[in-house]
């Protein structure tokens, strides 16, 4: 039961940190390409709401297709936040990052990777019913390929340590580095630690993205 209260916890989050982002970009720039990262909040809060409401549901054709689409979303929507690093980079003024073929690359980066994650996981994907600490989900059986999202994280620490270095803001950094560890922490017996710490991360882009708002509008003053 404590699960399932953490993942409605955590839906709610993510729709609060929505609304956030919308403000964030409403407040500076709705062309911005790091304004993405909604798409990947809305992913995930879609996720967490799917995981809370399983075993309401129950097992069966309709649960099936809620969790196939929590595969396609996975696929689609998370490699975005490559673009997002790249944002980053961009608005802290690293020049190379401005280079045209840089943009091809990071564009061809985050099409490769949702390219891979399809292929190689949601494509002809089998789920079979799965309890875990109260919670039922459809899942895939065996691991999945971590390509895609060893190439999101590297983007992101790689973005998170020269953010720090150029603009003195450790904390994008603080929260790649806890969105890797939290899912270690087995010894809680909770099937949400990997969740909580995707939802730290996200705060942890926002509260970057608002950071460079707010370094934009001072240095236009």
């Amino acid at each position: 039961m404590m699960d399932t209260i953490i993942y409605i916890v955590l839906t709610l989050a993510y729709l609060i940190l929505f609304l956030f982002g919308i403000r964030i970009a409403m407040n500076h720039s709705w062309l911005s390409i790091g304004n993405v990262v909604l798409l990947v909040i809305l992913a995930l809060a879609y996720d967490n709401l799917i995981l809370a409401l399983g075993k309401f549901i129950g097992e069966g054709e309709l649960l099936r297709i809620l969790n196939v689409i929590r595969y396609w979303l996975h696929a689609l929507i998370t490699p975005l936040l490559v673009l997002t690093a790249w944002d980053f980079l961009l608005r802290a003024d690293v020049k190379w990052a401005k280079a045209k073929i840089v943009s091809w690359l990071v564009l061809a980066i985050t099409l490769g990777l949702i390219i891979i994650e399809i292929t190689t996981v949601v494509w002809d994907i089998t789920l079979k019913p799965t309890w875990d600490y109260g919670i039922l989900s459809y899942e895939k059986a065996g691991n999945g390929n971590p390509i895609m999202i060893i190439g999101v994280s590297l983007s992101l620490l790689i973005t998170s340590i020269i953010i720090w270095w150029k603009q003195k803001w450790p904390w994008l950094f603080v929260g790649v580095l806890v969105m890797s560890f939290v899912p270690v922490l087995h010894f809680l017996h909770t099937s949400t630690l990997s969740n909580i710490g995707e939802l730290l991360l996200m705060i942890a882009l926002l509260a970057t993205k608002n950071y460079q708002n707010k370094r934009d509008v001072g240095s236009n003053q």
